[in-house]
């Protein structure tokens, strides 16, 4: 677990802050939970197609809290693009 229970920096953590993020063209990637409830899974790949980025459904509510080191299970997060740093 990471200090303070803050999720890992690449990932946004949350159905509405995941959904921001791909509306605002961040996000490389949206993972959705397996096991969530199914208006959230349906919602969330809608807005990833719609808005061409990839929706990875593959993990459990409980395997996304691993991965965003949080101390509840997670739904939806999204991993960030990365930025080009290079001048």
């Amino acid at each position: 677990m990471r200090p303070g229970g803050q999720p890992q920096k690449d990932l946004t953590v949350g159905y509405n802050s995941s959904v921001k993020l791909v509306k605002s063209g961040g996000a490389a990637l949206l993972y959705v939970a397996s096991d969530c409830a199914p208006h959230i899974r349906a919602a969330a790949e809608q807005i990833g197609k719609e808005h061409g980025v990839p929706v990875d459904g593959s993990m459990t509510m409980a395997q996304l809290q691993q991965l965003c080191s949080i101390d509840v299970g997670c739904a939806v997060c999204a991993v960030r693009r990365k930025t080009d740093t290079r001048g």
